[in-house]
């Protein structure tokens, strides 16, 4: 007797504890206090952006999410899900939440002056640019403002990348500014700093943020500020500008450059220039 007893608080205590062990498995493919599922206006063949080679085999892995690099690359809908969606992966298929895909209208239009998230069309991965050349406003000229740029305002260097790089059509989408929209530059409170990040998602009152070196969090609403693109900010004027992952304050603008997005400043205990580019500068943290 005492030992069928025993047998069954056993199995009691394994039954309690499995669940447990389920949610702990759930929580390594997804630790992100952040829906899966987001709405999206997702079809068939449409270009996206999403982490779609490292996340699967992060996942596959059992690596920390927290801690992968998660870079977004640009691919095709296969098939749409209301919580999961599948891509078009070099001919093959992958499963991705919907969180991680942001999705590019296929007749988006732009015009100069602009702000679009789009790739790196020569290179590869997700990229914010301004519009330099409206032409042809399904195939503009942008800029790249999260590419190195060159430090000195009149480097030679500077001639040839003015003239910008040719946008695909369906490739891209404009970001306005004060705008919870994905590829919103933000800023995230933490203790007595403000870490920078690239707004992926906002689902209530949380936010899906990718922050320095291609790392994944979530975050209240609350604890986040949008960094506008078209802020006013002029020769002399005091800013922040990013330092590896935060905003820091004690810099000075030296020199702007309207057309392609960026903003020469150094430090004030400094005499060296750093290029920054629209979405690394800003006055509205002070």
């Amino acid at each position: 007797m005492m030992k069928t007893v025993k047998t069954i608080l056993c199995l009691m205590a394994m039954a309690a504890v499995m669940p447990a062990m389920a949610q702990d498995n759930d929580d390594k493919s997804w630790p992100w206090d952040f829906p899966q599922s987001v709405k999206l206006k997702l079809e068939a063949g449409q270009t996206v952006l999403s982490p779609f080679t490292y996340y699967p085999s992060s996942v596959e892995k059992g690596e920390p999410l927290r801690k992968a690099v998660l870079i977004f690359y640009d691919t095709t809908v296969k098939e749409v899900g209301s919580e999961k969606s599948v891509l078009d992966k070099y001919n093959g298929v992958v499963e991705m939440p919907n969180s991680l895909i942001i999705p590019l209208p296929n007749n988006a239009k732009a015009k100069k002056g602009d702000v679009v998230l789009t790739w790196w069309q020569s290179g590869s991965g997700l990229q914010r640019a301004i519009v330099v050349d409206d032409k042809n406003p399904k195939e503009p000229k942008v800029c790249y403002l999260d590419l190195r740029w060159p430090d000195n305002p009149e480097s030679p260097t500077l001639e040839e990348k003015r003239k910008g790089e040719t946008l695909k059509p369906g490739t891209f989408v404009v970001i306005k500014d004060k705008q919870w929209q994905s590829g919103a530059q933000v800023a995230i409170k933490r203790d007595n700093e403000w870490l920078a990040g690239t707004l992926i998602h906002v689902e209530g009152d949380r936010v899906l943020v990718l922050g320095f070196g291609s790392k994944i969090e979530a975050y209240d609403k609350a604890d986040v500020r949008l960094i506008p693109f078209k802020e006013k900010i002029k020769v002399g004027d005091k800013v922040r500008a990013t330092w590896v992952n935060e905003y820091r304050s004690g810099y000075v603008v030296t020199a702007v450059d309207d057309l392609t997005g960026h903003v020469f400043v150094k430090g004030e205990r400094s005499s060296s220039v750093e290029s920054k580019s629209i979405a690394e500068v800003t006055k509205i943290l002070e």
